[in-house]
């Protein structure tokens, strides 16, 4: 209903303007629109600040995620296997990793408490050397 009492406004002025010469159709469309726009602009200026501030945790939950995601890529090793080869022998790094593993748990630790395991193979003494989580030590043969 608005829409229509609008339309006849807009339709009214143009004719009025056009007979007297002073404006055409178009540039009273155009005056009208402007109008209407200047009016609406504080209403989508307050929507979009009620929009970003509601926004903003979202935003920085997934700046957060997308750190953590990032970090978890730059940490993950490629596929690699380690194999010491001494005397004719060979040694590889995954077994003394696991047999490292099992001696730690074998003496009370909890496998899902490993962060870190640093590995010294000794192929001369047959034995490998961990340290885990940079505390625990301890030794296992090869």
């Amino acid at each position: 209903m608005a829409e229509e009492t609008n339309r006849k406004d807009v339709d009214e002025t143009a004719e009025q303007e056009e007979k007297s010469g002073a404006k055409t159709f178009t540039d009273a469309v155009s005056e009208k629109i402007d109008k209407a726009a200047e009016k609406v602009k504080p209403v989508v200026k307050k929507a979009t600040k009620q929009v970003k501030e509601k926004a903003k945790p979202t935003v920085k939950a997934v700046k957060e995620k997308a750190k953590e995601v990032k970090k978890a890529v730059d940490n993950k090793l490629y596929e690699h296997e380690v194999i010491v080869q001494f005397a004719g022998n060979s040694y590889y790094a995954k077994d003394s990793n696991e047999k490292a593993i099992e001696d730690y748990v074998a003496y009370g630790g909890k496998r899902d408490q490993i962060k870190q395991i640093q590995l010294y193979i000794k192929p001369e003494e047959n034995a490998c050397y961990y340290v885990i989580n940079n505390k625990t030590t301890g030794r296992v043969d090869l």
